[in-house]
């Protein structure tokens, strides 16, 4: 049985660069929107209970302190 000559592999093709993608054109600035409105119905103080009390200081009892300062 005759061998046949090994034939050098081809390099990979990329198939990935393709296609070169045109840069976007400049966009024309957009115009400054009006001025955004916030409204506050809330009343004055909220009622929470004990319990929402205790997790909101159990998680953010570090911040706290920093902001209003130790608890006397």
């Amino acid at each position: 049985m005759a061998r046949h000559p090994h034939r050098q592999a081809e390099p990979p093709i990329d198939l990935f660069d393709y296609q070169q993608d045109q840069p976007d054109a400049p966009r024309p600035a957009k115009p400054a929107d009006d001025p955004i409105s916030v409204s506050d119905d809330w009343p004055r103080s909220v009622p929470i209970t004990d319990h929402e009390a205790r997790v909101i200081e159990a998680f953010f009892a570090d911040m706290l302190d920093e902001l209003f300062g130790p608890i006397p």
